[in-house]
Formats: C-alpha cells, sequence, structure tokens
C-alpha cells in the first residue's frame, strides 16, 4: 500500500477570505496571523492618523494627543487580538454597545412573570398571537405541540421502520429550514377531562346538589392533584425558517408527515402565542 507524504486537511466551510492565516518567521519563531488582524491594524493606523492630522484634534494640546494616541493603540491592541475560536475581538463591539442601555441588562427570571424577556436570549424578537415567531436574524418560525413513537418498549421490527420513516422525512427537509427539537417535563394538561366533565355536568337530567359536588370535587382534583403534581415529559418542534414560503412548504411538509403514516408524528397541535410564552416559561422553570 502507498502512502502519501503528507496530507492535507481542508478548510472549514465557515471561513472567509479573511481568515487566510499568514505565516511570519522571525529568529527561527514562526507564527501565523489571519488577514482580518492584518487589516484591522492597517484601517487602525490610517484612521489614527487621519484623526490627528485632519480633525479638531490636531488643534489640542500635546498632552491630550499623546493620551489620545495612547488609548488608541492600546484599544487596537486589545480588539485586534482573535478569540480561542478565531474571532476577532472588535466582533463583539455591537454586542457591548447593546450591553451599556439598562433594559437591555436587567432580565426577571421570575417563572411566573412574562415569559418575553427570557425568550428574547435565545434569539427570539417577537412572538404574534397566533403564535408567529420572529428571530433576531430576520427568519420565521412556528412551534408546534408533538406527539412521537420513541419508546423503549416497541419491539424491534418497530424501531427499525420508526427510524427509517424518520430518515425518510429528513431527506425531504430543504436546506434553508431548521428543525428545532425542545422536551421539557411538565404538569399533565387535563383540559380535555375538564371538558368532560363540563359536557356531564350540562348533560344532567337531574339537577341534583350532591352530582355538582362530584363533578366540583373531580374537577379539583383534576386541577389541584393530578394537573399539577402529576407530570410528563412533553415535546415540543419548532420550525425555523428564512421566508413564509420556506415556513409555509415546511409546514405542509410536517402535515404529509403526520397524515401518511403516524411511526413518526402520532399527533401534532399548533401552539398559539399564548401557547408558546407557555412553553418558554416552562423551559425556565425545568432548568431553574
Amino acid at each position: 500500500m502507498a502512502y502519501k507524504p503528507s496530507y492535507k486537511i481542508p478548510n472549514s466551510l465557515d471561513k472567509s477570505f479573511l481568515d487566510q492565516e499568514i505565516t511570519l518567521s522571525k529568529k527561527g519563531i514562526v507564527k501565523a496571523i489571519p488577514l482580518k488582524v492584518i487589516i484591522f491594524y492597517l484601517v487602525s493606523v490610517i484612521g489614527l492618523f487621519w484623526v490627528v492630522g485632519s480633525t479638531f484634534v490636531k488643534e489640542a494640546d500635546f498632552i491630550w494627543v499623546f493620551l489620545l494616541v495612547l488609548w488608541w493603540i492600546l484599544a487596537t491592541v486589545f480588539f485586534g487580538r482573535c478569540s480561542k475560536t478565531k474571532e476577532l475581538k472588535a466582533k463583539g463591539l455591537p454586542t457591548l454597545i447593546n450591553y451599556l442601555s439598562k433594559s437591555n441588562r436587567k432580565l426577571i427570571t421570575r417563572s411566573a412573570s412574562n415569559a418575553s424577556g427570557f425568550y428574547s436570549i435565545t434569539g427570539i424578537k417577537a412572538v404574534d398571537s397566533e403564535g408567529g415567531i420572529r428571530f433576531a436574524d430576520g427568519t420565521l418560525g412556528q412551534a408546534y405541540l408533538v406527539v412521537g413513537s420513541a419508546s423503549i418498549l416497541v419491539f424491534e421490527a418497530d424501531k427499525q421502520a420508526i427510524i427509517n420513516r424518520v430518515d425518510s422525512f429528513y431527506r425531504k427537509i430543504e436546506t434553508g429550514t431548521e428543525y428545532i427539537w425542545v422536551t421539557t417535563k411538565e404538569p399533565q394538561r387535563v383540559y380535555r377531562q375538564l371538558a368532560s366533565l363540563e359536557r356531564k355536568n350540562l348533560a344532567l337530567q337531574m339537577r341534583d346538589p350532591e352530582l355538582f359536588a362530584l363533578l366540583d370535587e373531580q374537577a379539583n382534583i383534576l386541577t389541584d392533584y393530578v394537573g399539577s403534581r402529576f407530570n410528563s415529559i412533553h415535546q415540543y418542534l419548532v420550525i425555523k425558517s428564512g421566508n413564509d414560503e420556506t415556513l409555509r412548504r415546511a409546514h405542509a411538509l410536517l402535515q404529509s408527515e403526520i397524515q401518511d403514516s403516524s411511526l413518526m408524528i402520532k399527533n401534532c397541535t399548533i401552539l398559539d402565542g399564548k401557547g408558546f410564552l407557555e412553553m418558554a416559561r416552562g423551559v425556565y422553570a425545568e432548568v431553574a
């Protein structure tokens, strides 16, 4: 078997032209400097000469010009460095400026409060009453409450059929659409049982106070005991897409999957704005 004398590691897909590294050697010491760092230093030096020579700064006393130049050099050295992830420190300047606002530094984290302040740190900009999600990067989304078929107790043949169905579904997803799965542990939902009790109440032929008391007792058990102390696993799906058209196609793909087979998703419910905020509040309450 023939062996290659050297191997080349391909560049990452998220690298741009400015991430190209230039190797400098001095007295046997080799150092690779990204091109964006060199350009940042050149722009900073040109900007310093322009500020000192062409603005009102040139009319100031020598001491003030010296302090400005010293501050400019220190700021250039600090913001011209790269982090451990090869990101330029200057890239965090917009975030630093936004952080100066008091409203951006204050976040109410009580689980009983409005969840809008909490979900904003996840990149969500706004949620309308119908459940439409608008992310900070301009993309759109929609959340669903889903019930799947995942279980350790399924037979091997069913498990393989589920895996094949999931694999087939993900092959149909467009590259510009992202499917985000959120799993929480929340109290059991008892609104269906409460609705059934209400129907029983309306269908009573005999308006007996003891029957009313029995129905009230059952409703209290569902609300105060089953619906508050018995937790169960809930799973949500958030579809994130670039525009309305791709989001509509993603919704149609999910709908056709549910209609054609129940192997991947047995049941799916679209969340409105209130339901999404409850989900966001539930995620925080679980973490807290």
